[in-house]
């Protein structure tokens, strides 16, 4: 027996429900065994869309979990900049950042109980306003109060695609082939700090400190129209599907028709994501989340700079290089020999147990985390003691293949175990994620 299935879920909100579905009508994959969750008959159900249809969906997401972040790093490398035009210290100019991390991490909280009950749309549409509104307040006020006002904005909306994007990913695929999907949205979010850094030092330094805000508020309005028009509702209710619920045209279902789910949203549901930690399945891999990013993400971060002046004598534009590119390709690699494996490894699991998809059968590629310790415990060794900045490159390499491979195997193995609180289940996630220490650069 699993820890999962050891554990009772809570009845937070909607739930699946595959009564409706006998021996008779068992429905199969390619490789002949049960899908899992059971579709419904209902051509609304997301697990009956074209299988383009929900790449793309998931591409979208993945787009916009990548730009929230990138969008609140890329002002790290213009903090002495941001300080001087506004006669701040570098301490305060780096609270911008730290705001939208607080904010990003529990708003989400907030949102999740009114998503699974009015639907994901929602929340993506208006979330997707003040993430761009914010980031056009922060780079056209004269005032330091006027961009963590902007900074209060945008990371409430970022809340909703770093808290509940992986929750669209399950509402759209089975469970033998999510592993692949979710690994592209966690690479998306955890790269997008490491990319900020390359780009961030040749926007300040070329443009000015302010166009770290405005860039990326250009294309998050641009993503707002694309996800207005494109991202329909994929909250789905199977027992209501089966009660005969009516097929909804594409334009239906872009417009918002009140609750997806037919109960309101009660007190006891702003705790749900909270409840769910008291679970082993959810608070180790949770813990993991976030320890991961400390140490394989931030660590850099926080120190990288600092080393990057004293020890390799880098300018401006090369310490955004140094600590953006080794990880980002290290996270890439990782990727590659992650999610889509565990996805064949839990259907080779299935088909030797009866077609069960034991969430556990993913946890065998865990070992491959440990290089995040490795990685992280020579760069340090290898900065004090060899002072080559192309080693140093190659341990943060390291470091991020461990760190992504145990970010999307502990991911997705949560949320196959707690499917129906998905949404929770991210939006705890996000909240000690976002616990973490921020990266700033130390230019003394």
């Amino acid at each position: 027996m699993s820890i999962a299935d050891s554990e009772k879920p809570l009845d937070l909100g909607w739930v699946e429900n595959n009564s409706q579905t006998t021996p008779s009508t068992l429905k199969l994959d390619r490789h002949g065994l049960p899908l899992a969750p059971q579709p419904s008959d209902h051509p609304d159900d997301p697990l009956n869309w074209s299988i383009f249809y929900k790449i793309y969906i998931a591409l979208l997401i993945s787009l916009l979990g990548f730009v929230v972040q990138m969008g609140a790093a890329l002002i790290n490398p213009a903090f002495e900049e941001m300080s001087e035009d506004l006669s701040i210290t570098v301490e305060q100019a780096s609270y911008c950042t730290t705001v939208f991390i607080l904010f990003g991490g529990v708003v989400a909280l907030l949102v999740v109980p009114f998503a699974n009950i009015y639907g994901r749309r929602p929340a993506f549409v208006i979330s997707g306003m003040f993430a761009f509104a914010g980031q056009f307040v922060s780079g056209g006020v004269s005032s330091y109060g006027g961009v963590i006002a902007g900074r209060v904005l945008n990371g409430t909306g970022a809340s909703v695609p770093l808290g509940i994007g992986a929750a669209l990913i399950c509402d759209l695929f089975y469970q033998g082939e999510r592993g692949l999907y979710m690994g592209i949205y966690i690479l998306s979010v955890t790269n997008g700090p490491h990319v900020a850094p390359i780009a961030g030092g040749y926007v300040a330094e070329r443009l000015g400190w302010r166009w770290c805000f405005w860039i990326p508020g250009i294309i998050q309005a641009g993503l707002w129209v694309v996800t207005t028009l494109t991202l329909p509702e994929t909250l789905f209710s199977r027992r209501e599907a089966a009660a005969g619920l009516k097929k909804r045209s594409f334009m239906q279902k872009l417009l918002f028709h009140g609750k997806v789910v037919n109960r309101s949203v009660k007190p006891r549901d702003f705790f749900g994501s909270l409840r769910m930690a008291q679970y082993l399945a959810v608070l180790l891999p949770t813990i993991w989340y976030a320890a991961a990013n400390a140490w394989g993400s931030t660590i850099f971060a926080v120190t990288g700079a600092h080393i990057c002046v004293e020890v390799f004598d880098f300018d401006l534009d090369q310490i955004g290089l140094f600590l953006g590119v080794p990880l980002t390709v290290g996270c890439m690699i990782g990727e590659a020999t992650a999610g889509w494996v565990s996805d064949v490894i839990i259907n080779a699991y299935a088909r030797r147990h009866n077609g069960h998809h034991k969430p556990e059968a993913r946890l065998y590629l865990l070992p491959l985390a440990t290089l995040l310790g490795i990685g992280t415990a020579t760069y340090g060794y290898c900065v004090q003691a060899s002072k080559l900045w192309i080693i140093a490159a190659i341990c943060m390499a390291i470091s991020g293949l461990g760190t992504q491979v145990g970010n999307t195997i502990v991911y997705t193995y949560t949320t196959d175990s707690y499917k129906p609180q998905s949404g929770e289940i991210g939006a705890v996630i996000n909240l000690l994620k976002s616990s973490k220490p921020e990266p700033r650069f130390n230019h003394a």
